[in-house]
């Protein structure tokens, strides 16, 4: 996958909340925390020469309370920026290791994984918590979701190989990303199979959007290096009701998916 389809992929998979705030935070406390750190050694360096002067009445005190506070500035300044980086380091693994966590690795979309968790963040089910889904608060969210999964795949694998079927796989998400509005949601679910969802749209403007995704991708052939081949998908449409769960939600979808393979292919089909 190129560079640009790639961008667009990425551009819809969700993040998790507010990481620059989350960088900025760490950096605070590793400041806070070195301020501390060094302060505390040079502090006790201090006392401790005072304590020795107050016993021995060494002469030279200016210079001997002068090493007193650089020796442990240098020491402790120097520890703790080590400790720093390695923590900034540990961090930047965490976070790009969550990401992996919920990316789909070929397409750059967001994997099942991810699409719930933001499709629950967007129903109200994770702030409800255990109030569950029938939890007043949730009502009134409005959710639109559309499963779509390639026609004839393994055809496609069959005929032309792994790397054709990898191919279309790649096609398919760039147009679902391409054509996808700000802030909706485009994810692999696995295999052939692939998720739109909006968190605003109502139900009529969001099937205009999928059969204008459908038919995009019926009149956008796939290149391989045997040839131009015609892709189509069919798509599930549902929309969430006032206290549905997301899992019952992703049901309707999944069986107005069937319907659509069932009475042709290349259609969608709302869920009743």
């Amino acid at each position: 996958m190129d560079r640009t389809h790639s961008d667009q992929a990425t551009s819809h998979l969700p993040r998790a909340a507010g990481p620059g705030g989350q960088r900025r935070a760490l950096r605070r406390r590793l400041w806070r925390n070195g301020f501390i750190v060094v302060g505390a050694s040079i502090a006790a360096s201090v006392m401790l020469v005072q304590l020795a002067f107050s016993s021995s009445g060494e002469p030279d005190y200016t210079t001997t309370m002068l090493f007193a506070v650089l020796i442990p500035l240098v020491v402790a300044s120097c520890a703790y920026l080590w400790i720093a980086s390695l923590t900034v380091r540990l961090e930047r693994s965490r976070a790009e290791l969550e990401t992996l966590a919920l990316t789909d690795p070929l397409t750059g979309l967001a994997n099942r994984r991810a699409a719930m968790r933001t499709m629950q963040q967007w129903s109200g089910s994770e702030e409800s918590g255990q109030r569950g889904a029938h939890d007043p608060a949730r009502r009134g969210n409005l959710l639109s979701v559309a499963i779509a999964d390639i026609d004839r795949f393994k055809r496609i694998n069959d005929q032309f190989g792994h790397d054709a079927g990898d191919a279309g796989i790649v096609h398919v998400a760039h147009i679902l990303s391409r054509l996808a509005p700000e802030g909706w949601l485009v994810a692999r679910l696995g295999g052939e199979e692939f998720l739109i969802a909006a968190p605003t749209a109502g139900g009529g403007s969001f099937s205009d959007l999928v059969e204008r995704v459908r038919t995009t991708l019926e009149t956008t052939p796939l290149i391989t290096h045997a040839g131009q081949h015609r892709l189509t998908a069919s798509f599930g449409v549902a929309t969430l009701r006032g206290d549905e769960a997301i899992d019952r939600l992703m049901i309707r979808a999944d069986r107005a998916l069937y319907d659509a393979k069932e009475t042709g292919r290349n259609r969608s089909v709302i869920a009743a």
